[in-house]
C-alpha cells in the first residue's frame, strides 16, 4: 500500500474484482454490524489508508496498557467517521481522544523506532496468509480472512472436533 493510501474505488476494484462484488461483501458486513448495534459508514471512506502509523500507535498503546481503547478509537474513526487512519493528524487526534498524548509522541510516530519489529510482524502475517481483518486462525492451520457467514466458522470448528 502506498504511504498516502489508495483511492477507495480503485482499491475495491483491485481487491474484489469489481464494484458489484464489493457492494455484496460490504452489505453483508453492514447487515452483521447492525445486529450488534454497529453502524458501519463505508460510504464515508474515500481513502483506503496505509495503516502503518495506526499499527505504530498500537505498539505505543500496548506499552501504556491502552491498546484495546486505542484500537476501538481507530476502528471508530475509520469505519464510522470515515477518517484516514494513515494520516498523522488523524492519529494525533486518536492519541488525544485516548488520553495518550505526551511530549515526544509525534517524534516517536515519525521515527524509525519499532519500525523493524512492525515490518517483521507484517511479513509474518503475510507468510501465514493474513490479508485482511477480521482474521481468525484455527488450530494453527486454517486462516479465515474477512467477514464470513457463521456457517463457515461452524464447519471449521466441527471439522477440527471430528479430527481430534
Amino acid at each position: 500500500m502506498p504511504l498516502e493510501g489508495m483511492n477507495r474505488g480503485e482499491y475495491l476494484n483491485k481487491k474484489f474484482g469489481g464494484k458489484e462484488q464489493a457492494i455484496k461483501i460490504y452489505k453483508n458486513i453492514e447487515d452483521e454490524g447492525r445486529l450488534v448495534n454497529i453502524h458501519f459508514q463505508f460510504k464515508k471512506i474515500q481513502i483506503i489508508p496505509n495503516s502503518f502509523l495506526s499499527h505504530k500507535l498500537l505498539a505505543f498503546a500496548f506499552s501504556k496498557k491502552k491498546q484495546n481503547q486505542v484500537l476501538e478509537s481507530i476502528f471508530f474513526n475509520y469505519f464510522i467517521e470515515g477518517k484516514n487512519i494513515g494520516n498523522l493528524e488523524t492519529i494525533i487526534e486518536i492519541v488525544k481522544q485516548t488520553n495518550l498524548y505526551e511530549d515526544g509522541i509525534e517524534e516517536y510516530l515519525l521515527s524509525d523506532k519499532d519500525n523493524e519489529n512492525l515490518l517483521n510482524e507484517s511479513k509474518q502475517a503475510n507468510a501465514i496468509r493474513i490479508s485482511g481483518v477480521p482474521c481468525f486462525i484455527f488450530n494453527k492451520e486454517f486462516v479465515i480472512n474477512g467477514a464470513q457467514p457463521t456457517e463457515v466458522y461452524k464447519n471449521i470448528i466441527n471439522s477440527l472436533k471430528a479430527n481430534e
